[in-house]
C-alpha cells in the first residue's frame, strides 16, 4: 500500500496526540524518549525507500515530540514558583489575569503573581486561585497584594454518589497548583493587565447590563449564558432542568454548542436563499463575533475553532482534507496547552461532537430522510443526535447521569436558539444605544426564550427524565465507543478516514 502524503502528515499528527495522552498517564523518562528518537531516525534515514517503514518512523518521531511537550508542560522543582510554598502562610503581590468568577456566595480570582513579600523571593512567578468575599468587588488587572495559607489542590469526593472529582488535575490545565481561602487583600492599582482583554471585558459587562435592563428573569440570565456563557445569574431550579433534560451545553459555549449552532447557522442561511460561500462567510463571522463578545477565553476560542471547524469541513468536502484540518487542529491546541487533551472535558466533548457532526451525521441522515426539511427540522434533528451520539460515552463517564429525554428536548429547543441569539444581540445593542427600544424588540426575544424555558422545565418534570448512575468504569466508556466505532467501519466511515 502507497502512502500519499495526505496520510502521512495524518498519521504524523496522530502520533503527536497518541504521544501527549500516554505522557499524561505515564511518566516517560528522558533515555526512553531519546530511544524512541533513535529508532525513528533509523526508520526514516537508513530505510528511506522502504515507505512503510518511514512513516512508522515519522510516527514515533511525533509520539516523542507530544511526550516532549507534555513533560516541558509541568513545572519543575524551583524556588522561584509558588507552588513551592503550599502549605505555608505567604505575601505576594499579583495581577487578576482573567475575569472573576462569580458566584452566589464567594469570588474566585485567577492571580499571575508579580512580586513575593515577607519571606518569599522577590522574583517570583505561578497561578494562585484565590477564594474571597464578593465586596470589595475586584476585576481584571487589578493588581493586589495577598497574604494567605496556601494549599494545594485535592480531588473532591461527592458523598451522596461517590464520584471523585479530580480538582487537582482540573487546575493543571490553567497552570494553577495553589489555592488560597479567606485571604487578606490590600488594593494596589486598576488596568495593569492587557488592555484588549481588558476593553473585551469591559464590553461584555455592559452587555449583559444592557440585557437584564431589556428583559425580566429568568430570561435576561438565560440570555446571557446563551450568549456570552454568563451561566452563574441563572437560577437554580432553572438550572437543575438543563442538567436534567441534557442541554446545559446551551448556556456554557462550550463546542460542543458552538459546532451544533454553526451548522444550525450554516442550515439557516442556506434556507434563506444564501449562497453557500455567502453562508460560511455569515456563519464564520457569527463564531468570531462570539468568541470576542466573551473575552476570547482559551475554552471559549477552542470551541469557537471546533465551530469554524465544521465550517470549513462543509467547504473542503473531501474527507482527506477534513481529517487532516481536525488532526492538525488538535495539534496545534495541544501544542498550546496538552494538559487539556486529557484534563478538561471542554475540550473532548468539543472535539468528540466535532466528530460527531462531519462523521457520523451522513449516517443519521439516511435513517431520517422521511423528517421534513422544511424550517430545518431535519438538519437540527440530524445535528444534535450526531452530537448527541458521539458524546454520549464519555457524559456518562465524566458526569455519572444519563438523560433518556435529552435527544428530543434538543430537538425542539435547538431550531430556536439561533435565532434567540441573532435577535438577542440586536436586543443588547439596542439596549445600549436607548434602553426603551431595547425593551419593545425584548418582548419578541422574551417570547422564544420562554418557549425553549417551557420546553425544558415540562420535560425536566419527568419521573424519568434523568438518571443519576454515581461512579461509572471507564470499561463502560470503552465499551461504548468500541461500539460507535464498530458502526463508523460497518458504514464503511473509518475506512474512508484511514485510506482518503
Amino acid at each position: 500500500m502507497k502512502f500519499s502524503k495526505a496520510k502521512i502528515f495524518f498519521y504524523s499528527c496522530l502520533g503527536f496526540v497518541v504521544g501527549v495522552a500516554i505522557s499524561s498517564f505515564i511518566n516517560i523518562p528522558f533515555w526512553l524518549v531519546f530511544s524512541f528518537g533513535a529508532v525513528s531516525f533509523l526508520l526514516i534515514v537508513i530505510m528511506w525507500k522502504n515507505q512503510k517503514a518511514r512513516v512508522l518512523g515519522f510516527c514515533i518521531l511525533f509520539a516523542a515530540g507530544g511526550i516532549l511537550r507534555f513533560q516541558a508542560s509541568i513545572p519543575v522543582s524551583d524556588n522561584s514558583l509558588i507552588q513551592q510554598y503550599n502549605g505555608q502562610e505567604t505575601t505576594f503581590i499579583g495581577l487578576i489575569s482573567s475575569e472573576p468568577d462569580t458566584r452566589k456566595s464567594h469570588v474566585k480570582l485567577t492571580i499571575d503573581v508579580k512580586q513575593g513579600l515577607e519571606g518569599l523571593p522577590e522574583k517570583i512567578t505561578g497561578k494562585v486561585l484565590v477564594n474571597t468575599y464578593l465586596f470589595p468587588e475586584y476585576h481584571y488587572g487589578d493588581l493586589l497584594k495577598i497574604t494567605c495559607q496556601l494549599q494545594a489542590p485535592e480531588p473532591i469526593t461527592d458523598d451522596d454518589s461517590g464520584r471523585v472529582f479530580n480538582y487537582d488535575k482540573y487546575l493543571t490545565r490553567f497552570d494553577i497548583y495553589s489555592l488560597c481561602y479567606r485571604p487578606y487583600i490590600e488594593f494596589i492599582a486598576a488596568d495593569q493587565g492587557n488592555v484588549i482583554m481588558s476593553t473585551l471585558l469591559n464590553i461584555k459587562t455592559k452587555f449583559v447590563q444592557a440585557v437584564q435592563l431589556a428583559l425580566p428573569e429568568p430570561q435576561a440570565s438565560f440570555l446571557g449564558g446563551l450568549i456570552l456563557g454568563a451561566k452563574k445569574a441563572i437560577p437554580d431550579d432553572l438550572m437543575e432542568s438543563f442538567n436534567r433534560t441534557g442541554t446545559t451545553h446551551i448556556v456554557a459555549l462550550s463546542g460542543y454548542n458552538i459546532t451544533i449552532i454553526a451548522i444550525l447557522i450554516l442550515n439557516l442561511c442556506k434556507h434563506l436563499w444564501i449562497s453557500r460561500k455567502g453562508a460560511f462567510w455569515v456563519s464564520l463571522f457569527a463564531i468570531t463575533f462570539f468568541v470576542l463578545i466573551t473575552g476570547a477565553q482559551a475554552s471559549i476560542v477552542r470551541a469557537g475553532i471546533m465551530g469554524m471547524l465544521v465550517l470549513l469541513a462543509t467547504q473542503l468536502g473531501r474527507m482527506s482534507r477534513i481529517t487532516n484540518t481536525l488532526v492538525l487542529a488538535a495539534v496545534v491546541m495541544l501544542l498550546i496547552n496538552p494538559k487539556v487533551l486529557v484534563f478538561d472535558a471542554g475540550f473532548q466533548l468539543s472535539f468528540l461532537a466535532t466528530i460527531g457532526l462531519v462523521y457520523v451525521s451522513p449516517i443519521i441522515e439516511k435513517v431520517f430522510k422521511w423528517v421534513p426539511a422544511v424550517l430545518e427540522i431535519r438538519a437540527s434533528l440530524v445535528a444534535t443526535l450526531s452530537a448527541t451520539l458521539m458524546t454520549l460515552p464519555l457524559i456518562i463517564f465524566q458526569f455519572g447521569r444519563l438523560s433518556l429525554v435529552a435527544p428530543l428536548v434538543n430537538v425542539l429547543i435547538l431550531p430556536a436558539i439561533p435565532v434567540s441569539m441573532g435577535l438577542g444581540f440586536i436586543t443588547g445593542i439596542l439596549s445600549l444605544i436607548w434602553l426603551p427600544l431595547g425593551q419593545v424588540f425584548g418582548w419578541i426575544v422574551w417570547t422564544i426564550l420562554s418557549y425553549i424555558i417551557f420546553i425544558v422545565e415540562s420535560f425536566a418534570k419527568l419521573d424519568f427524565a434523568s438518571f443519576e448512575l454515581g461512579v461509572v468504569s471507564w470499561v463502560w466508556l470503552v465499551v461504548g465507543y468500541g461500539l460507535l466505532i464498530i458502526i463508523l467501519f460497518s458504514q464503511k466511515i473509518i475506512f474512508r478516514v484511514f485510506k482518503s
